[in-house]
């Protein structure tokens, strides 16, 4: 491996899953192909049945003591942990990190080497409500990962607020180099994750703390709770957060051996959700939004509500990003980028 360049990765810890983007920069400025991985936030105590482990439950990792199942091997346990909570993310943030490099190196994209030589950055999110107060907790905690006896320290480590990853998908090129005719827009990014909705409010191209705001419980999850409601009712159905979650993008349960069509109950609870949201959103910003040149909707939410808003504001208006799930790791990503080839501070 040749240590002398920068690995960089941009990774959003979200309440509902991890994605992490990863390129190799050689510091001449060309383009490198993007690498994007994500897996459901799903943590539990990995333990042996009364007859040991009776087949393959999945890799498990050793951090603080205690040993973990993480992410999809996480939800084949009943107790999965909530992770609706800020301080689930900040206790897990260094084994969630861990695992997000660990599984490019799994599947062949980066060598093993990269988890313990080699010049390492990161830029990773935190939600809006909790960036001042928070954000130095996170960075260190990120900054040595101990796991499974294994150290991944990383170099730099820069923690940004949940929107901004979004403004600099939008604002940056594929080289993280600025786009010229959007750095002095003035914008509202409506990022919907699993918990949260966080709202960004940039100005002539720089974000606004007066027109930033977040909504707590406004994320997906409020389609998974209509959802999980329904499937108790109608089946005894009993899911956790993270399993209904899958079930949401599936469109169906198995239910005693046959596969049932959840697909109109999903519907009805999304279009509900898309209601509520933007009336929340116009309530708040409206008078923001007739001021501004884009508004931006991204985000995993941005699959269940990008149509009920395009439906609602004129032409060109609104932008959705490619993947815009990703578009916060993205963000971040082409932000290292940048600051790389260009030594520019966004």
């Amino acid at each position: 491996m040749d240590t002398g360049r920068a690995v960089c990765f941009g990774l959003d810890l979200g309440f509902g899953d991890v994605k992490i983007v990863a390129g190799l920069d050689s510091g001449l400025g060309k383009h490198h192909k993007k690498i994007l991985k994500k897996f459901p936030t799903a943590v539990a105590y990995a333990r042996e049945g009364i007859i040991g482990n009776l087949g393959d439950n999945g890799k498990t990792y050793s951090f603080n003591g205690r040993k973990y199942a993480v992410g999809d091997s996480a939800l084949q346990y009943r107790d999965v942990f909530s992770t609706r909570d800020i301080n689930f993310l900040m206790h897990f943030s260094p084994l969630l990190a861990f695992a997000a490099v660990e599984r490019l190196v799994q599947e062949g994209s980066m060598c093993p080497e990269i988890m313990q030589s080699g010049e390492k950055q990161v830029c990773l999110g935190i939600p809006l409500a909790y960036f001042h107060s928070r954000r130095s907790s996170l960075a260190g905690a990120v900054r040595q990962c101990h796991v499974s006896g294994t150290l991944l320290d990383f170099a730099e480590v820069e923690v940004r607020a949940q929107g901004q990853g979004i403004l600099f998908d939008f604002m940056l090129d594929e080289n993280g180099r600025p786009i010229e005719d959007r750095l002095n827009m003035t914008i509202l990014i409506v990022d919907i994750g699993f918990n949260t909705v966080d709202i960004l409010g940039v100005v002539n191209g720089s974000s606004s703390r007066e027109w930033s705001g977040m909504i707590e419980r406004g994320g997906i999850s409020r389609i998974c709770q209509q959802v999980g409601d329904y499937l108790q009712r109608e089946f005894g159905f009993d899911l956790p957060e993270q399993s209904l979650k899958d079930v949401i993008i599936k469109r169906e349960i198995n239910l005693y051996g046959a596969t049932k069509d959840v697909s109109g109950i999903i519907r009805e609870a999304s279009e509900e959700y898309a209601d509520w949201l933007m009336q929340e959103v116009r309530s708040r910003w409206d008078g923001f939004l007739q001021k501004a040149d884009r508004l931006i909707i991204a985000g995993g939410g941005a699959y269940y509500v990008g149509k009920d808003f395009s439906a609602k504001y004129p032409e060109g208006f609104l932008f959705v990003p490619g993947n815009p799930e990703y578009s916060n790791a993205m963000g971040f990503f082409k932000y290292l980028e940048g600051k790389n080839h260009a030594g520019q501070d966004l």
